[in-house]
């Protein structure tokens, strides 16, 4: 076993229990729970299996829902962002997403926060409509995906250390 796996395996049971245990206890306003477990989604290795990837978010949904007696929501979301990243990598990165790195490295500001956006957004938005499945819902569904999808994306900010610039 390499080390990449290794730090995979690390990573999935870490952010696994970290939203388990412990975000999913805290509810800011009342009704806002940041989702730090995506942050295996969008850091995991841009050279890497995507099935393999599709699998893992399928088995980090699964346990979330199951740990937190969730409704399959999560499941179903990060089934569906694994399976759109891709998609959202070149939509958000242009000719650098071919590159091994180039969109990390070589990719303007606006381009990762375009990444991290759409991931989360996404996500958010086919949690919640999974969640309260209704039309009925629909205002609750967006003010959810709203200020959970900020209180997220902040958080995944923080994460990947980008406030920080590297001088090279």
């Amino acid at each position: 076993m390499n080390s990449d796996n290794l730090i995979s395996i690390l990573q999935f049971l870490l952010l696994l229990f970290l939203q388990s245990f412990l975000l999913n206890n805290i509810s800011f306003f009342g009704f806002i729970n940041p989702n730090l477990y995506l942050l295996f989604i969008i850091a995991y290795r841009l050279d890497g299996d995507s099935t393999l990837l599709i699998i893992l978010s399928f088995t980090l949904g699964l346990l979330l829902d199951l740990l937190t007696q969730g409704s399959g929501g999560h499941t179903i979301a990060s089934l569906t962002i694994a399976f759109l990243r891709p998609y959202i990598i070149k939509f958000s990165f242009g000719v650098n997403y071919d590159f091994p790195m180039g969109m990390i490295k070589g990719s303007p500001l606006s381009q990762r926060l375009l990444y991290l956006l759409l991931i989360i957004f996404i996500h958010h938005l086919i949690l919640y409509s999974v969640i309260y499945f209704s039309f009925d819902n629909i205002v609750a569904i967006i003010k959810n995906t709203l200020f959970t999808s900020f209180f997220t994306f902040i958080l995944v900010w923080i994460s990947l250390g980008l406030f920080k610039e590297k001088n090279d």
